[in-house]
């Protein structure tokens, strides 16, 4: 139960791993998810007389209502890039309170290698009986205007917020991670075939708190 909760935010060394061409972002695409499209049509629970229970230092979260991917999400344009990063935040806390990152996995560039890194950490955790407890994450889009960059990836400047989180197992709490409070960075992402593809967050110099 090594999981550091630091979610897919901005890397401390401030390296952004954005693809070298579109090219290699449109591969790491089609790579995501071995090619099946991102849910879009399943809502809440099994049992959808459940009532959610959120995660506690007493027990994992119960009967939590699967992502749903909207429409809007699908458009090539500022409005749907949002949609689709409301859409990445429930994927991840999805991932986060059931231990199920598929998801997460189908919508994340394999280019965002500690993207992939922690939702693997986030099935090992799960695996072994343990469970987290906040780590909510937003992204807001912090420009008026979407633009395709001259490598043909997206690159706004947004703003990243991470709610603080703990890693509990039955003996008690294992990690105790604080939050991002919500410094700019810039964000890379594509719009392939399928779709738009989350590829990784770089902070902006002079911007950490």
């Amino acid at each position: 139960m090594a999981l550091v909760l630091t979610g897919c935010g901005p890397d401390d060394d401030g390296a952004a791993a954005s693809p070298s061409s579109p090219a290699s972002a449109g591969v790491a695409a089609e790579e995501t998810g071995g090619g099946s499209p991102p849910p879009s049509s399943t809502s809440g629970p099994a049992d959808a007389s459940a009532e959610y229970v959120p995660a506690s230092l007493d027990g994992p979260a119960q009967n939590v209502p699967k992502p749903v991917m909207p429409e809007l999400a699908r458009e090539e344009s500022r409005e749907g890039a949002q949609a689709f990063l409301d859409y990445w935040s429930d994927a991840m806390w999805y991932a986060y309170q059931t231990g199920d990152t598929s998801y997460a996995r189908d919508i994340t560039s394999n280019a965002c290698e500690a993207c992939l890194a922690e939702l693997e950490e986030l099935d090992s955790v799960y695996d072994d009986g343990s469970w987290a407890i906040g780590a909510r994450e937003s992204i807001t889009i912090d420009q008026a205007e979407l633009f395709e960059a001259g490598d043909g990836i997206y690159k706004p400047v947004v703003v990243y917020v991470r709610e603080s989180s703990q890693l509990v197992s039955e003996t008690g709490v294992q990690v105790d991670a604080p939050g991002e409070p919500g410094d700019k960075s810039v964000l890379y992402m594509d719009f392939a075939e399928r779709g738009w593809v989350y590829i990784t967050l770089a902070p902006i110099a002079g911007e950490e708190k």
